[in-house]
């Protein structure tokens, strides 16, 4: 299974609430092979993606769907609207063709919904590289200005996305691995988040442990293992609000091993603002694994 497919395959497992059943089904489409009076189809490599769009646009419009199977190679997979009038009601739902803007953003107004918006348009046009090869998240977008109203969009969150030009559309793409973790949390994909926070920090790690003449590999694997365990407690605590609440020496500990994932905790010591030992900071970065372990039980 590749990297791209895992990832959908957590983002298409999230049940959606009845609100965010519209803008899923609505980025689904909209960035799909096909959105007009003439046709409504998306075309996919992955027979479950299929499957979903197919069951939501029955869900919810009572839209019958035929799935078209092609390639022997590498089978894909067309979804597509069979009846007109089942067309024409989905594109009415959605006031497509009326206004001067392609997305409705009025279908996106609660953040539940604008995340599911985004997990569809993934879910049609997106594609992730595996991040021990290569940093790099994708929109392919088929038409230009729909790639501009995406973009506007995304950077409202702190997401900003690069185009390159195609002939018929754009592709909106990332190598920046921090605006890569964004994205999949804004779509609801935390365990892949954290799988690409540990790659990440296992790469940083090594290659500056490699340059260092002194330093052996059980030191190197010993200093990855502990960096993992303390970035997942910290950003789980981050993500969940309860950070924030804890007190300063524990907010700074996890500021500082954020920072600097790669570091040793002589090092981190070196960089602290306050004065620390090593056994004093391993205390407090100790305390939240606890913290973090006590929560998941």
């Amino acid at each position: 299974m590749s990297f791209c497919v895992k990832v959908k395959n957590e983002l298409a497992a999230i049940r959606p609430s009845e609100c965010c059943k519209r803008p899923l089904i609505y980025g689904f489409m909209l960035f799909g092979r096909s959105f007009s009076f003439k046709r409504i189809s998306v075309q996919t490599g992955n027979k479950e993606m299929a499957e979903l769009y197919s069951s939501l646009l029955f869900d919810i419009f009572g839209a019958a769907v035929k799935i078209t199977k092609g390639g022997s190679v590498r089978p894909t997979y067309v979804a597509e609207v069979v009846s007109e009038a089942d067309r024409l009601k989905i594109l009415a739902e959605y006031d497509y063709g009326i206004a001067d803007r392609l997305i409705n953003n009025d279908i996106l107004t609660r953040e539940c919904c604008f995340q599911s918006f985004i997990r569809g348009a993934f879910l049609s046009c997106g594609n992730i590289n595996d991040p021990e090869k290569e940093y790099r998240a994708e929109f392919t977008v088929r038409n230009e200005k729909l790639a501009d109203e995406f973009c506007e969009l995304l950077s409202g969150y702190g997401i900003r996305l690069k185009k390159a030009r195609r002939q018929n559309g754009a592709v909106l793409y990332t190598k920046e691995s921090a605006c890569i973790e964004d994205l999949l949390t804004l779509m609801g994909a935390p365990h892949i988040t954290l799988d690409i926070v540990d790659t990440k920090i296992i790469k940083s790690v090594k290659n500056n442990t490699n340059r260092r003449s002194n330093c052996d590999s059980a030191n190197i694997s010993k200093t990855v293992e502990a960096s993992i365990k303390q970035r997942r407690a910290i950003d789980y605590l981050r993500r969940h609000g309860i950070l924030e609440s804890l007190p300063r020496e524990l907010v700074s500990a996890a500021d500082l091993r954020e920072s600097n994932p790669e570091a040793t905790l002589s090092e981190l010591c070196k960089l602290s603002d306050e004065p620390l030992t090593v056994s004093g900071l391993n205390h407090r970065l100790e305390k939240l694994i606890k913290l973090y372990g006590d929560i998941k039980k």
